[in-house]
């Protein structure tokens, strides 16, 4: 039995422009197929990164970081700078609490408490990310009112991950 494009490849050619059709149905069926395929892989738990579009297995819970899109390891720095920025204070803060668990449950991110008046120094071999503190919910403060000993009082704390 021949395939559709053995087919195609035996009948002669269309006189007049009729090949150049041939051609784009050859390339519609051709982006019909690749979508199959794609869907095919998905159905086998096999998942893309919506920023650099390579596959990974999604039994690999640490492949992907799922937001909606998702994305990998790799693309994770370039696509927070992108994506942060973009979101309102509230969803930022809850999509940051997720990410930082992601990080550190299959990154080895660690928690860093920041210094009063002392800046973390950058490293380019780190990805971090500032987030809000979820012990005193980004106050600062415990129910007591004295001073957050997670944060230290600044509401925030550093999350760094080799890259």
């Amino acid at each position: 039995m021949e395939s559709a494009w053995e087919q195609e490849r035996s009948e002669p050619s269309r006189p007049n422009g009729s090949g150049e059709s041939s051609l784009s149905e050859r390339l519609a069926q051709a982006q019909s197929d690749l979508k199959d395929v794609i869907d095919a892989l998905g159905l086998l738990g096999v998942k893309r990164c919506s920023q650099c579009r390579r596959f990974f297995s999604s039994s690999d819970p640490g492949a992907l970081f799922g937001n909606g899109g998702l994305v990998c390891y790799e693309c994770l720095p370039r696509w927070w700078s992108a994506q942060s920025p973009q979101l309102n204070v509230t969803d930022r803060e809850k999509l940051e609490t997720k990410l930082s668990a992601w990080l550190r449950k299959y990154h080895g991110a660690e928690v860093v408490k920041e210094e009063v008046g002392k800046a973390l120094q950058p490293n380019p071999q780190e990805f971090r990310i500032a987030v809000h503190c979820t012990e005193c919910s980004g106050s600062g403060k415990l129910l007591e009112g004295g001073r957050c000993r997670f944060c230290r009082g600044l509401g925030t704390v550093w999350i760094i991950a080799p890259m």
